[in-house]
């Protein structure tokens, strides 16, 4: 029986991050890697997080460190196309940047001024406001502050363009662009963008819009940007959460539209209503909708939907009754027809790794993970959560914002080997965070062969 096996092996605690890069280089014998400091604690602007890769011995080479780099999404380590350099975000100077190593001699090659989220193989990245993003309880960094905290949907912030080889560089595409483009920006509040990805031909930037509500609650769209800033869209708004191109003009994304409550939202009376009044009307409505008693309107459903990328899209089903629940999804680089994903944690704290194939409708799942039981260090979490947004601290507890900023709020984020062979994923199931890998291989091809 297949299962799983450690591809970390050595001293410490590794993890890689996101579900949405690739980790392994070109020729697929390096596997990128970061060397966590304390995983019972957000991450300390005083404490480097270890960066290198894992040779195909399963060799740690550990060649730098970062100040950039959140336990969710890693520091956005990245090969750079076909060759054996990755870029990774840090600190540089006063803000946050990003450096270049060469695996090859083992140094950093060049120091950049602008982060980088996402890369294209001709080397141009796309990055993110990380100070905004750690203020607003987004996938930031710690250590310095936003500049534009006191603007809702400041113009010189936003999605940054950067040559890495000319150094030709700009601001692609401003957060007041966003909040202005199909909706009246004052209708929220802290603006940000987030959770940038490439499409397979990397044309186009998929992103999430977002913003505060004056319920307490928060709103967000998908939307999609050509990478010369042009062909601004909207694909869907309501709850959505994680997603991944299918192909070049589809995404599949888990999230509802439609609902009242986002009806509510985007009215004229919700935007004329105080604040007070909102937040106790929206509760009423709450317990109207979801009251599964008879003559009650039920609440529009949560789907793993297919979206085209055009304005206002009409939402297809992509496993309808088949995945039933949130995770972390990514298509095969080799084969877009199949998609490794996860769960979160159930009641008795599992997560769930599984492939899906999309002309079968095939779900197969692989082997199931249990979170540990340690508790973060509540003592260290108050001083490295300083920065974050009054609102948001007010919305979690001490105890639930210091978990899932650790390194023990560990989701299996499961990304593919380019050649589709075989996945990787981080976890916590054997008391230590860990990279481990599934080979796929019999499985993807047993498939294959079934086709008609």
């Amino acid at each position: 029986m297949q299962r799983e096996f450690i591809l970390s092996a050595g001293e410490g605690h590794f993890f890689f991050g996101f579900h949405d890069l690739v980790a392994w280089n070109a020729a697929g014998d390096k596997l990128l890697a970061l060397q966590a400091p304390d995983i019972t604690a957000p991450p300390d602007p005083q404490v480097a997080c270890g960066i290198g890769y894992f040779d195909a011995s399963r060799q740690f080479h550990r060649l730098g460190g970062t100040y950039a780099y959140n336990y969710p999404q890693g520091a956005r380590q990245q090969w750079i196309g076909g060759t054996d350099t990755f870029i990774v975000n840090d600190r540089v100077g006063n803000k946050w940047g990003a450096r270049i190593y060469d695996t090859g001699t083992g140094r950093c090659v060049s120091t950049l001024p602008l982060p980088a989220h996402v890369i294209t193989d001709e080397g141009m990245a796309f990055g993110l406001d990380y100070a905004r993003l750690f203020r607003v309880g987004g996938y930031g960094y710690t250590g310095l502050p936003d500049k534009q905290a006191h603007i809702h949907a400041p113009v010189d912030s936003g999605i940054t363009k950067h040559n890495i080889y000319t150094g030709e560089q700009s601001l692609l595409l401003s957060v007041a662009a966003v909040a202005n483009y199909r909706m009246n920006p004052s209708l929220g509040q802290h603006h940000y963008i987030t959770h940038l990805v490439l499409n397979p031909s990397q044309t186009k930037l998929a992103f999430l819009h977002r913003y505060k509500l004056k319920d307490g609650g928060e709103t967000t769209r998908l939307m999609t940007v050509a990478t010369d800033g042009s062909g601004l869209k909207c694909l869907s708004t309501g709850f959505l959460s994680h997603f991944d191109w299918k192909d070049d003009h589809h995404i599949a994304i888990w999230g509802r539209t439609g609902s009242g409550i986002e009806k509510l939202r985007g009215s004229l009376l919700y935007k004329m209503m105080p604040a007070g009044l909102i937040a106790n009307g929206k509760k009423i409505l709450k317990q109207l909708l979801y009251t599964r008693t008879k003559g009650a309107k039920a609440v529009a459903p949560f789907n793993w939907l297919l979206l085209e990328d055009t304005d206002d899209a009409i939402p297809a089903m992509l496993a309808k009754d088949i995945i039933t629940e949130d995770g972390h999804p990514m298509f095969c680089p080799a084969d877009r027809d199949w998609m490794i994903c996860d769960t979160y944690p159930d009641q008795q704290g599992i997560r769930t790794l599984f492939l899906f194939r999309y002309s079968t409708q095939q779900k197969t799942t692989l082997g199931t993970y249990r979170m540990i039981d340690t508790k973060p260090d509540l003592q260290l979490a108050g001083r490295l959560l300083e920065g974050v947004d009054e609102g948001v601290l007010k919305a979690f507890s001490l105890e639930q914002l210091a978990f899932t900023r650790s390194g023990l709020h560990c989701d299996l984020h499961p990304r593919w080997k380019r050649d589709g062979s075989l996945v990787a994923f981080d976890s916590i199931h054997e008391g230590s965070r860990l990279i481990y890998g599934y080979d796929v291989s019999n499985i993807i091809h047993t498939n294959k062969n079934l086709l008609v």
